[in-house]
C-alpha cells in the first residue's frame, strides 16, 4: 500500500472551518486505498513532534514554533503581533527542519497540501528537496491575499508564485479559485485538476431527508450557516427580513459566530423575528437545516466553494445564494436561485420566490436538492484523487 502524506494548518478536534472537515473528510477516503499520515501544527510550543490517533488516522503535529498557535480562537492578538507572525511564517525555518526530518525517516511517496499557515513553504520546498512530489489543492486565496495588508500581500504572493513551481499537481475545489490562481501565474509547470469538495452522507442525514416536509402557505422559517464577518453579507440578509411581510418571513434563524455578532444583533434588534442561535456543533448542523425552509447564503466575496450549499442539499433544503466565486458551479441552478451580491432587494426576491412556489413543486425541489447533492460522495473523491496520485507515483 503506498504512503502518503496529507498536510493541513488545523486538523480535528481543532476546527476553524470547512477547510478542517473537507482535509479530514480527504484523509478518512483515501485511507481505504493508501497509508495515509496527516501533517498539521499543534497547540504546543515544545519542540517535539507529536503523535495523535483521529478516526483511525495517524497525525503528527509539529510545535507552532511562532508567536502564537493559529487555533487558539480566543487569543486576543495585537496588529504588530499579526504582521510578525505573518512575516515569520512565509517561510518558517524551525518548521522546514522539523518536516525534513520527519519527510528523511518515513519516505512518503507523496505529500498533498492543503492551507499553509502554520506550516509555512517550507514545507513545498522540504518535499522538493527529498524529490516527493507534491499535490496542493487550493481551498481559499491565501495565497494571493493571506491578510488585509496590501503590501505583505504583494510580496508573499511573489514568493508563494515562485514556490508553485515545484508543485507537480494542483487541485482547485471549484474552476474559479482553481483560474484565479493560474491566471495569476501560479503554478505554471503543474498538472491542473478541479475537484469539488464533498460532505459525509450519514444514515441520520437520509432520515432527516425522508422526514422533511415541504412548508405550504405558512411563514418561512429562513436559516444562515456561517461565520459573522463582513465579508459573508449576513446584513443584507437582515435588511431583507426587514423588507418582508411577517406571512412570508416568519423568522430568521442566525448560526453562527464572528466579531459582527454585536453590531448585527443591534442591527436586527427592532425585528422580533431575527435569532441569533450560536454556533452549532458539527453533529448537529444537518439537524438544523432539515428544521429550515429555505437557506441564503448572502456572501459579498468570492467563496472558493460553499460547503453549506452540498449540507443543505443532503437534507432537501434550497439554497439561494450571491453569485460569487465558486457557488454558481455547485447551485441547482444559477438562474433561479443566485442573486447579486450586495442588494437585500435580491434576497427579498429570492424568498419571495420561494414562497410562491406550489407544494408540487416545493417538493419537487426538495428531491432534486437532494439528488444533486449525491454526486458529491466520497467515491467521486476516491476515484479524482487516486487517478491524480498514480500518475504521480508511477
Amino acid at each position: 500500500m503506498h504512503k502518503i502524506m496529507i498536510a493541513h494548518s488545523l486538523y480535528p478536534p481543532h476546527v476553524i472551518g470547512g477547510a478542517e472537515i473537507s482535509t479530514q473528510i480527504l484523509a478518512q477516503t483515501m485511507s481505504s486505498h493508501y497509508e495515509v499520515e496527516v501533517l498539521t501544527v499543534g497547540e504546543h510550543r515544545h519542540r517535539e513532534i507529536r503523535l495523535d490517533h483521529v478516526n483511525g488516522i495517524n497525525v503528527v503535529r509539529l510545535p507552532y514554533n511562532n508567536r502564537y498557535w493559529i487555533g487558539d480562537a480566543d487569543r486576543s492578538v495585537s496588529i504588530p503581533s499579526k504582521i510578525m507572525w505573518r512575516l515569520q511564517d512565509v517561510f518558517n525555518v524551525r518548521q522546514y527542519h522539523h518536516i525534513k526530518q520527519y519527510l528523511a525517516r518515513t519516505r512518503p511517496e507523496l505529500v498533498h497540501t492543503q492551507n499553509l499557515p502554520g506550516l509555512s513553504l517550507a514545507i513545498w520546498r522540504a518535499a522538493y528537496e527529498m524529490r516527493i512530489p507534491v499535490v496542493h489543492t487550493l481551498r481559499d486565496f491565501s495565497l494571493i491575499d493571506p491578510i488585509n495588508l496590501s503590501l505583505y500581500s504583494k510580496m508573499y504572493r511573489t514568493i508563494s508564485k515562485r514556490f508553485s513551481r515545484t508543485i507537480s499537481s494542483v487541485i482547485g475545489i471549484s474552476n474559479h479559485i482553481l483560474g484565479s490562481h493560474t491566471s495569476l501565474g501560479f503554478f505554471e509547470d503543474s498538472n491542473k485538476h478541479v475537484v469539488h469538495n464533498i460532505v459525509e452522507n450519514a444514515p441520520s442525514v437520509a432520515e432527516l431527508y425522508k422526514k422533511k416536509v415541504a412548508n405550504v402557505n405558512r411563514p418561512l422559517k429562513i436559516g444562515y450557516f456561517g461565520q459573522l464577518t463582513e465579508v459573508k453579507g449576513v446584513h443584507y440578509l437582515i435588511d431583507a427580513i426587514k423588507l418582508l411581510d411577517r406571512n412570508i418571513a416568519g423568522q430568521l434563524c442566525i448560526f453562527g459566530e464572528g466579531p459582527l455578532l454585536s453590531p448585527l444583533q443591534n442591527s436586527a434588534a427592532s425585528d422580533r423575528r431575527i435569532e441569533f442561535k450560536g454556533k452549532v456543533a458539527n453533529s448537529e448542523i444537518a439537524k438544523q437545516m432539515a428544521a429550515m425552509d429555505v437557506i441564503i447564503v448572502p456572501s459579498t466575496w468570492d467563496e472558493p466553494f460553499g460547503r453549506v450549499v452540498i449540507e443543505a442539499y443532503q437534507v432537501g433544503t434550497p439554497v439561494y445564494a450571491s453569485r460569487v466565486g465558486g457557488m454558481s458551479e455547485i447551485l441547482l441552478d444559477t438562474e433561479e436561485f443566485a442573486f447579486p451580491a450586495h442588494s437585500a432587494e435580491a434576497i427579498a426576491r429570492s424568498i419571495t420566490h420561494y414562497y410562491r412556489l406550489r407544494e408540487p413543486e416545493k417538493i419537487q425541489l426538495k428531491e432534486r436538492c437532494h439528488l444533486h447533492s449525491q454526486t458529491f460522495n466520497e467515491a467521486y473523491l476516491l476515484q479524482e484523487h487516486m487517478d491524480i496520485y498514480e500518475k504521480l507515483i508511477r
